[in-house]
């Protein structure tokens, strides 16, 4: 009886697992590029601004540094998910996000 339930809990963590990366790959198909700007559902969401270089503990790191263009994002999961985009699409590089602090999309 032990085996049968823990085989469920684990067919149960599983399919959630996996229901989880399906929906994040969902989320990732909104994203597009062109040139240097990144579209999410075709509008403009940020621009590439820099790509840089550093050692990190001996290690060369590739890091992408974006500006969000468009402050009026529905929540801040959608930066999350630009990070991911991002760094898969240049193959695990560091991604970082600014945000202008002008357009008061988060109280600071």
């Amino acid at each position: 009886m032990k085996k049968l339930i823990t085989l469920g809990t684990m067919f149960i963590i599983i399919g959630c697992a996996a229901q989880g990366v399906i929906i994040n790959k969902k989320s990732r198909n909104r994203f597009s590029v062109k040139d240097e700007v990144v579209f999410y559902d075709n509008k403009p969401l940020a621009k590439y601004q820099a790509k840089t270089y550093s050692l990190d503990g001996g290690e060369l790191v590739e890091e992408y540094n974006l500006l969000l263009i468009d402050n009026n994002i529905p929540k801040k999961q959608v930066i999350g998910d630009l990070i991911d985009f991002i760094s898969d699409r240049h193959q695990g590089a560091e991604v970082e996000v600014e945000i202008n602090s002008d357009k008061h999309m988060f109280e600071l």
